[in-house]
């Protein structure tokens, strides 16, 4: 009986091991792609502080950019998918976000950047959802 849970168990390890590298590329999925939104648009956001002026095509772009990014985010952490996806709303009409609400959807450039330093940083991205890291 006790050799056939072992030679159950074993037969489990490939899978298991398969999972966790499945979850691992999730992560890392999800991660890239909020790195990329938020490269993007620090990178506006400086030209912007240069002294150039709005670029409809640019904040077009980061619209993409953040929506792109909540989908992979989804099966990570809904929440910060979620954050994502208001920051795409945010691009569509900047003008229509009040400094408090961005405050309040937690979509401000430094907040969502937080976040993603400490997705990056946990050592176990996807092994248990923590609903306090946000």
């Amino acid at each position: 009986m006790l050799e056939q849970v072992i030679d159950k168990a074993q037969e489990l390890l490939p899978i298991i091991g398969a999972m966790k590298k499945e979850q691992r590329e999730l992560g890392d999925n999800a991660l890239r792609a909020v790195s990329h939104a938020l490269n993007e648009t620090n990178i506006y956001y400086k030209s912007i502080e240069s002294g150039k002026s709005r670029n409809e095509e640019t904040e077009a772009q980061l619209v993409r950019y953040w929506s792109a990014a909540a989908i992979p985010m989804r099966h990570i952490d809904q929440e910060f998918a979620e954050i994502c996806e208001y920051k795409s709303q945010y691009w569509l009409n900047p003008e229509k976000w009040t400094p408090e609400k961005v405050r309040e959807f937690r979509i401000g450039l430094r907040d969502v950047g937080e976040m993603y330093m400490r997705k990056l940083r946990k050592e176990s991205f996807l092994s248990k959802p923590d609903a306090n890291s946000l």
